[in-house]
C-alpha cells in the first residue's frame, strides 16, 4: 500500500471506482483523516466521509467505538440496499 501511495496509482485505482464509497474513519487512526478524506473525495465520484470518536483504526473491536461504528454500518448498508 505505501508502495501505491507513493507512486500516485491508489489514487489512480480511486478513479476508477463508479460504486458509493462510505469511508468510516476513526479520530484516533494513525493514519490522519486529512491524508484520506481530503485525496479520495478528489477522485472518487461518489464518496462520503464519516468520522468516529475516541476510535483508533479497528472500530469493529474497540471497546468506546465498536458500537457507533456498527451503528453507522447498518445504517450505510440499509441506504444502500432499501
Amino acid at each position: 500500500m505505501e508502495q501505491l501511495r507513493k507512486s500516485g496509482d491508489l489514487l489512480a485505482y480511486g478513479r476508477q471506482i463508479t460504486c458509493p464509497v462510505v469511508a468510516i474513519h476513526g479520530d484516533y487512526d494513525p493514519h490522519p483523516e486529512d491524508g484520506i478524506r481530503i485525496p479520495l473525495s478528489r477522485v472518487v465520484r461518489d464518496f462520503r466521509f464519516i468520522l468516529l470518536d475516541n476510535c483508533g483504526h479497528t472500530p469493529w473491536i474497540e471497546r468506546r467505538a465498536r458500537e457507533r461504528f456498527y451503528e453507522v454500518l447498518i445504517d450505510e448498508v440499509e441506504l444502500a440496499f432499501p
